[in-house]
C-alpha cells in the first residue's frame, strides 16, 4: 500500500467512529477498529517487505557493479585472447592436418615403389616444415586456451577478493603448489593479472596495487616489531617493562609537541626542562628495566595531570581576550610548571641513589680486598 491507502484507512476509521457516536450504538465499533488496525498493520509489512526487496535489488545491482568495475580494473579481458586463440588452433590443426595426410602418402609411395625418386622426394621435403609449423601453431593454442581456462579458474578461487593463499587454489584445483606458482608467475609477466604480484614467499597471490602496498606496509611493521623484540631481549626488557617505555616516550612526545605550540618563551622554556628530565628517566628505566615499579605513580599521575595542564594551558593561550579568570588559571599552570620539574629532579635523582649505593658497596668490597692482599697503603 502506498500513502493514499493509508489515508483512505484513516478516513474510514473516521467515519466509522462518527457514526456510532451520532448512533449511539457502539456494539460493532472495537471490531471494526480492529479490522481496520489489521489492515494498516498489513499494509505497515507490505511496505517494509516491498523496501527490503528494493534495498536487496539495489544493492545486489551495486556489487554487480563492483564486480565488473574490479574485472576490468584487475584482470585482463580474455574474449579476444580466447576467440583468437581458437582460431589459431582450428587454422593449425586443419592445415597442419591436410599436409601431414599429404606428406604420409608420399611416404607411403615411396615406400611402395622401393625406391625415393626426385618427384616424390622434393614435395615431401618441401610440405613436412610446414606440417610441423602448422602443427605447433594448433598445438600452442591449445595450451594457451588451457591456460586461459586455468586463469579463469584462479579468479573464480579468489572469490572477489584481492588476494588469495596458493596453497589454497592450488587444493581446490587439484595441482601442485609448485605448478601454480610457476603457472600464475606466468599469467602475472604476460599481463593477464593488471595489477598482479605474489608476496616474498611465494605463498600469496595479490592481484590489487593497493593491496600489495597494504601487504609490504604490514610486513615492514612485522620486521620493526622482530627488531624491537631482538633488541629487547638482548637488553633483558620484559614485554611489561617494553611497553611501559613505549607509553613514556609517547608522553614525551606530548609535552614536546605543548612546548612547540605555546607562545610564551618563559612557559616553553619550563616545559622544555620538564620534557628532558622526563626523558632522561626514561633512559634510565632503560637501561635497569628492573626498577621499573619505581615510576608506577609517575606513569598514572604526574605525567597524564602534566599533560592534562598543559593541553589546559594551550587553550587558554589561544584564547583572543585574556581576561582575569584566564590569567590567573595560566598563572596557577605556570606555578604547577615549577613544581612539577622539582619533583620529576627529584624522581630522577632518587632513581639514581640505588645505583649510587651499589658503586658505594663495590667500592667498600674493593677496598677490603685491597686491603687483604697488601695493595694499598695504610691510610687508604
Amino acid at each position: 500500500m502506498n500513502q493514499n491507502d493509508f489515508k483512505d484507512i484513516g478516513e474510514e476509521m473516521k467515519r466509522i467512529v462518527q457514526k456510532a457516536i451520532d448512533s449511539e450504538d457502539f456494539s460493532y465499533l472495537n471490531k471494526t477498529i480492529k479490522s481496520g488496525l489489521e489492515k494498516a498493520t498489513d499494509a505497515v509489512e507490505s511496505g517494509m517487505r516491498t523496501a527490503e526487496k528494493t534495498v536487496s535489488d539495489t544493492m545486489n545491482s551495486y556489487q554487480i557493479k563492483k564486480q565488473k568495475k574490479d574485472e576490468l580494473t584487475l584482470y585482463r579481458g580474455m574474449n579476444g585472447l580466447k576467440a583468437g586463440t581458437m582460431v589459431y588452433m582450428a587454422f593449425g590443426y586443419f592445415l597442419g592436418g591436410g599436409i601431414g595426410i599429404a606428406v604420409f602418402v608420399l611416404l607411403i609411395l615411396m615406400a611402395a615403389i622401393g625406391q625415393v625418386p626426385f618427384g616424390l622426394l622434393f614435395p615431401t621435403v618441401l610440405l613436412a616444415p610446414f606440417f610441423i609449423a602448422f602443427l605447433g601453431l594448433g598445438i600452442k593454442g591449445s595450451l594457451n586456451l588451457s591456460m586461459i581456462r586455468r586463469f579463469e579458474r584462479y579468479k573464480q578461487c579468489l572469490d572477489g577478493k584481492t588476494y588469495g593463499s596458493l596453497s589454497e587454489i592450488a587444493s581446490i584445483t587439484g595441482k601442485s603448489l609448485d605448478y601454480i606458482q610457476n603457472d600464475i608467475y606466468k599469467m602475472i609477466q604476460k599481463g593477464w593479472f593488471l595489477q598482479g604480484h605474489l608476496d616474498d614467499e611465494k605463498t600469496c597471490l595479490i592481484t590489487s596495487h593497493d593491496t600489495y602496498r597494504d601487504y609490504l606496509e604490514l610486513k615492514k611493521q612485522n620486521e620493526q616489531k622482530k627488531m624491537a623484540e631482538e633488541a629487547r631481549r638482548e637488553k633483558g626488557i620484559s614485554r611489561e617493562a617494553e611497553s611501559l617505555i613505549e607509553e613514556g616516550r609517547s608522553f614525551v612526545d606530548v609535552i614536546r609537541e605543548c612546548s612547540k605550540s605555546i607562545s610564551d618563551a618563559g612557559i616553553s622554556e619550563k616545559i622544555a626542562r620538564i620534557e628532558e628530565v622526563v626523558d632522561d628517566i626514561f633512559d634510565y628505566i632503560e637501561t635497569y628495566p628492573v626498577r621499573t615499579e619505581k615510576i608506577q605513580k609517575l606513569m598514572e599521575y604526574y605525567l597524564p595531570t602534566t599533560i592534562k595542564l598543559l593541553k589546559a594551558y594551550e587553550e587558554l593561550d589561544k584564547q583572543a581576550v585574556q581576561g582575569e579568570n584566564i590569567m590567573s588559571a595560566k598563572k596557577e599552570i605556570e606555578e604547577s610548571l615549577d613544581i612539577l620539574c622539582k619533583a620529576y629532579k627529584k624522581k630522577l635523582d632518587d632513581l639514581f641513589q640505588e645505583q649510587a649505593w651499589d658503586v658505594s658497596s663495590d667500592i667498600s668490597v674493593l677496598k677490603s680486598m685491597l686491603a687483604q692482599d697488601g695493595l694499598t697503603e695504610s691510610d687508604f
